[in-house]
């Protein structure tokens, strides 16, 4: 009984103190992720009498709306926020749809050297963007997709899908068998089985995908730039070009250009948090 009793008080008071020393750090590393946001605001409100941020933009003179009014006035912001909008929410679907059901393959069938295949399709995440611009930029020129929509929509998707390959095939893999059993002896075909029993329970996967393939081709800079000349056509991530260069800089307008960027992503990430950690943790523990 005794050492019982010392057994069962060490952990506790281990937890007590660990406790608060974990708060702590996570505070201190919160703060630290938030100076760049902090900087960005006070940028973005800093008056246009204000030549330059003191202190990398801690410090203004005071606090102007002025920055966002030019905005709003010298570029049709609300056409380029539709032009990120159409690239953004079509590369989505089409990542959502087609690693769903290349997922919902590698997961359920029988194929032939299947992890082979699972193997030099993630492989598209040892690739970042900028590393093939010039490649999809001749491949958009050649078909005829520059300064078209397609251009980045098709990239942006061809990117997303091994990520989005890797979280659906943990979620199904995980998935219990039973119900999928029940479906198929009611006559349901592997298609039927994919659209009516596994999508709709599969939110918290479908809920992560989204969340990193938007904010991904929402933010695109690089490819953007090579592939969209229309100013009627640019995204929002194009937009603070107009506003800095070798002769001319006004980071006020330009970060406040930055702040309303941002906007879209968080509101998509707040609709969808409370999927996100179930979607990333699928498969991590099998039943």
């Amino acid at each position: 009984m005794l050492f019982r009793g010392q057994d069962t008080s060490l952990p506790m008071s281990s937890a007590k103190l660990n406790k608060p020393i974990g708060f702590a750090f996570a505070t201190l590393i919160a703060m630290v992720w938030l100076v760049p946001i902090v900087m960005m605001l006070s940028v973005s409100f800093m008056p246009p009498s204000q030549r330059a941020p003191r202190f990398g933009g801690l410090l203004i003179n005071g606090i102007s709306l002025d920055n966002y009014r030019t905005v709003f006035s010298d570029a049709p912001i609300f056409r380029h926020l539709v032009n990120s909008l159409i690239v953004a929410c079509s590369s989505v679907l089409l990542v959502v749809l087609f690693g769903s059901l290349a997922a919902y393959a590698f997961a359920r069938l029988r194929i032939q050297w299947k992890e082979t295949w699972f193997f030099l399709l993630i492989t598209g995440l040892m690739l970042p963007i900028p590393t093939m611009v010039v490649p999809v930029f001749q491949v958009n020129k050649t078909l005829g997709l520059l300064d078209n929509y397609l251009g980045l929509i098709l990239p942006y998707a061809a990117f997303g899908t091994p990520f989005a390959l890797i979280i659906f095939r943990s979620f199904f893999e995980n998935l219990p068998r039973e119900i999928e059993e029940a479906a198929k002896v009611d006559g349901c075909s592997k298609l039927g089985i994919y659209w009516r029993i596994v999508m709709p329970i599969s939110w918290p996967a479908i809920a992560a995908v989204i969340i990193f393939q938007f904010m991904a081709s929402f933010n695109e800079f690089v490819l953007a730039l090579v592939t969209i000349d229309r100013n009627e056509l640019k995204p929002m991530t194009l937009v603070p070009l107009m506003y800095s260069g070798q002769f001319m800089a006004r980071p006020g307008v330009m970060f406040a250009t930055l702040t309303l960027i941002t906007i879209p992503v968080l509101i998509i990430y707040i609709l969808m948090q409370r999927y996100l950690t179930r979607g990333m943790t699928a498969g991590a523990i099998k039943g």
